[in-house]
């Protein structure tokens, strides 16, 4: 399979207007939009139905159940992408929530065509962002309210690794020229066997809720730091954004 989970760590350097950094282990699935059945059979994984651990399309883009890679393809409006690999969190029981969700786009040749950036935010927003070609660097405007401690006039710089033995992702943060913030994912591969998938429940037990209790408990530490807070504000849907 192509498919894989990623293990290693997540890493958040907040510089202004106050220092915070954390640190945590972290795992994340790698899936080959063309394996699901395969998923499927897995101990322990479902695809579209309950499961202990369980993908499901609905869970990403506009909600409606589009087969995932097939809505990939309309949002980049690609129809030479062949084959997507996404890194994202999956259901554990029953549950999901993802900060962020990458896609990788190939085209018939194996050759990188786009990239997608899913966001996703707490107050149940989603905005999926298209990375046009093959870089591995782009730069996005920021559309989505993420952080209560950020306000939207800011930029995203993006840096990947194409998914291999090792994956890395880094997302700053810019501001008139500054830094303010910077998160960088590193994770080495285990290929998927019934073996790994309970080797990751074990070690990261309802991994989707901690991530959600993670980044409350980060809040509450910046609040009472004394970082100030920016008021959300009204979410302006776009191509491929959705209420969840």
């Amino acid at each position: 399979m192509r498919s894989a989970l990623y293990t290693g760590t997540l890493v958040h350097a907040r510089h202004e207007p106050k220092e915070h950094v954390f640190r945590y282990p972290v795992a994340y699935w790698l899936l080959d939009l063309d394996e699901l059945d395969e998923l499927a059979r897995l101990p322990l994984v479902a695809v579209n139905r309950r499961g202990l651990v369980s993908f499901r399309d609905r869970d990403h883009f506009d909600g409606d159940g589009t087969p995932l890679k097939e809505a990939v393809r309309r949002f980049a409006r690609d129809p030479g992408i062949e084959r997507v690999l996404c890194l994202t969190q999956l259901r554990v029981a029953g549950y999901v929530f993802n900060p962020v969700s990458f896609y990788w786009n190939y085209g018939a040749d194996g050759a990188l065509r786009s990239m997608v950036a899913e966001l996703n935010n707490t107050f149940g927003e989603r905005l999926p962002q298209l990375l046009p070609g093959s870089a591995l660097r782009y730069e996005q405007d920021k559309r989505l309210h993420v952080s209560p401690f950020f306000g939207l006039d800011q930029r995203y710089r993006y840096t990947f690794s194409e998914p291999g033995e090792t994956l890395f992702a880094r997302i700053e943060v810019e501001e008139d020229g500054r830094m303010p913030f910077q998160a960088v994912l590193a994770g080495r591969r285990t290929e998927l066997s019934a073996r790994a998938v309970a080797r990751f429940l074990v070690r990261y037990p309802l991994m989707p809720a901690q991530v959600t209790a993670k980044i409350h408990l980060q809040a509450l530490r910046l609040y009472r730091k004394g970082v100030p807070f920016r008021h959300k504000p009204p979410f302006v849907p776009g191509k491929g954004s959705v209420r969840t």
